[in-house]
């Protein structure tokens, strides 16, 4: 989980405001004001009073929680420890697993995972955690040898972090140092709120950035226009005008100064905005937003300018670049997408990532930039230098921000330079690839998401679907052919698994009351690029809820007038339906038709009997069993839309004429 202060407050989400105002005199309450390093000194003290080693427990557990959250997984790692012996639950080892693995002490995580699945074998997300600390322990020997890495020389004792150059030898940045606009202390971290300070002369003159910009709220992670007239930053609000939100803001520069920011137009109340990154043409503004038509967590969006101080509606980047983790911290250079990211596969902590636009105008899934640029901790805000002359040799340089190194694990900002030749590529930062001399050794990963659909009305199966939510700890039964295996998914529904090259795998994703999903994949149809040895395939499981005696209406199911044949254009959605009872061998269902109104009752009956029963027939031919199947015909008795029948439209004939079914088994 990041920490840095920023992104902190965006995590707060309602109720923030009470950081700021609220008296404690617990460590639990300080922890649920999210006033950790309060909620630290506080639980130290109770946990040397308790004498019940179940409160020990707990206490111990959310003094590691609070460490975390602010940063330290260093400290955090001793109190998970202590509530793992205390007897706190699995929770506390896993908590242990992750701090080690943020210090980057992959094999102590890997025992610890190994030590959890020892009283829970088929746990998913053990197996997975495993599988990516053995390939971060591979990542961290093979380093990336084109890039070098140096700290910065403005950083300081505090928090330093997300860089953005506007000159040669001039970089702003976000830090939470005293000599900011405003002097408090944030209770999340026990240091100073947030501001915006300049760097010139290669950091030998640091000086805090307009006044008319910093505030004395959490004030960072800015973007320029490439003219450098407008500038977009984040201001998360300690007050309750804004009930703590984290909001963009936009600025002008008109002449020396900088206008009055104001809140950009697209913003809504009760969602969090963030770190904003400007394209190239100055007109398309990326950020990150935990809006709730996301995929999970905060996911990256885009807004295009109008010219005339509009801007469009947010555009989710979707589901290639967004996942149920965070994504955040965007920046673009040429044709070329940087974020950071909590997505697997990864080392730790955030991981820097790239993508780009391929020639269908689709984004190619994401590339860990691996080590050295990412590590055990959180590394975000890459930025490319477009303004200082690169050395000689040196085909892109820029800063990154990442919370590794020393005992604070205070974010600093880190300089960064590749070594190459110019080269055409499809994506333009022209890095160029890693020549090794041993054999390439190629990974594959699929990562599996289980999720049901959201309907605008709840207990309607026919109403919009208007959205998607995880469906956590669901089985999932792997199959290669020779064995099966199950495995269970993580709370957010996830599941991370290693592939063999040369295998056909059939996944099939189970849930209490929902109808089974099966997705197969045969591994030799992937392509093994050179550049890109290790790949992740994500793909969605979608899983209806099953809808017991309501009936489902079956699209696309027509037939000639006065006949009951199925004609060719309504065989697709009788052979989804086919699928769907194939994948639940269990089910039985009934296949209803329904006619308009013209006509008599009695020949309306008849001719619905024979379009079911035609349907059923259609089911059996392609292997439904017929004690699974039951033909209804209805005729004109339940219409879908009541109307008088010499009055209906056409339209409205055309609905009345259906086919449906129901699960009644």
């Amino acid at each position: 989980m990041p920490k840095h202060c920023i992104l902190i407050l965006m995590l707060a989400l309602t109720g923030a405001s009470c950081t700021f105002t609220r008296k404690v005199q617990t460590g639990m309450q300080a922890y649920e004001v999210k006033q950790f390093s309060v909620a630290t000194s506080l639980f130290a003290k109770e946990y040397e009073a308790s004498r019940s080693q179940q409160d020990k427990a707990t206490i111990a557990y959310y003094t590691g929680a609070s460490y975390m959250e602010m940063n330290n997984p260093a400290a955090a790692e001793g109190w998970y420890f202590k509530a793992h012996q205390d007897g706190y639950g699995p929770e506390s080892m896993m908590g242990y697993a992750e701090a080690l693995k943020q210090q980057e002490k992959y094999k102590e995580a890997i025992q610890a995972y190994q030590d959890l699945l020892k009283s829970s074998p088929d746990n998913a997300q053990y197996r997975s955690n495993i599988t990516l600390c053995r390939q971060a322990i591979d990542w961290s020997i093979n380093k990336n040898p084109a890039y070098q890495i140096s700290q910065a020389p403005f950083n300081s004792s505090a928090s330093d972090y997300s860089p953005a150059p506007i000159g040669p030898g001039q970089v702003v940045f976000t830090s939470d140092r005293n000599a900011g606009e405003d002097k408090s202390t944030y209770l999340w971290t026990g240091r100073a709120f947030s501001d915006l300070f300049v760097s010139k002369a290669g950091g030998l003159d640091i000086a805090p950035f307009d006044p008319a910009i910093n505030s004395e709220s959490n004030d960072g992670t800015v973007a320029f226009s490439p003219d450098g007239n407008t500038l977009v930053f984040t201001r998360c609000f300690a007050g309750s005008e804004y009930n703590a939100w984290c909001k963009l803001m936009i600025s002008q520069k008109r002449g020396n100064e900088w206008t009055e920011p104001e809140v950009m137009p697209f913003v809504i109340e009760k969602s969090n905005y963030g770190q904003p990154a400007f394209a190239a043409n100055g007109s398309t503004l990326f950020f990150t937003s935990d809006l709730p038509d996301g995929e999970g967590g905060h996911d990256l969006y885009f807004s295009q300018s109008d010219g005339a101080g509009g801007w469009t509606q947010p555009v989710n980047l979707g589901p290639i670049i967004n996942t149920m983790g965070n994504e955040e911290y965007p920046t673009v250079y040429k044709d070329t997408l940087y974020f950071s990211s909590d997505r697997l596969p990864g080392l730790g902590g955030l991981d820097i990532f790239k993508t780009y636009l391929d020639n269908r105008g689709q984004w190619v899934p994401p590339i860990n930039l691996r080590s050295p640029i990412n590590s055990g901790s959180d590394d975000f805000g890459f930025v490319v230098d477009t303004f200082t002359p690169a050395p000689e040799g040196i085909v892109m340089q820029g800063y990154f921000t990442t919370s590794r190194g020393g005992a604070s694990r205070n974010d600093d900002i880190y300089a960064f330079s590749v070594k190459g030749k110019p080269t055409s590529t499809t994506s333009a930062d022209s890095i160029p690839p890693v020549v090794e001399e041993k054999k390439i050794e190629y990974q594959l990963y699929l990562s599996l998401r289980v999720m049901e659909p959201i309907f605008e009305v709840p207990d309607d199966p026919n109403s919009k679907r208007i959205g998607k939510k995880p469906l956590p700890n669901g089985p999932i039964i792997i199959s290669d052919g020779l064995t099966d295996q199950r495995f269970v998914t993580d709370e957010l529904g996830q599941f991370l698994i290693k592939l063999d090259f040369g295998k056909k795998y059939t996944f099939t994703a189970k849930y209490r009351d929902h109808l089974a999903v099966t997705y197969e994949l045969n591994t030799d149809e992937v392509e093994k690029n050179p550049e890109k040895p290790i790949r992740t395939i994500t793909q969605i499981l979608e899983l209806d809820p099953i809808f017991k005696n309501k009936e489902i209406i079956l699209e696309n199911i027509f037939y000639d007038y006065d006949q009951w044949a199925i004609r060719d254009d309504a065989k697709p959605s009788l052979d989804k339906l086919a699928i769907i009872m194939k994948n639940n061998p269990a089910l039985r269902i009934q296949l209803s038709s329904h006619t308009d109104c013209r006509g008599t009752d009695e020949y309306n009956l008849d001719l619905s009997q024979k379009r079911a029963q035609a349907a059923v027939d259609y089911l059996k031919s392609v292997g439904i069993p017929e004690k699974r199947l039951v033909a209804q015909g209805f005729g004109e008795s339940n219409p879908a839309v009541n109307c008088v029948c010499e009055q209906c439209t056409e339209a409205q004939h055309q609905a009345n004429r259906r086919t449906t079914f129901k699960v009644i088994d």
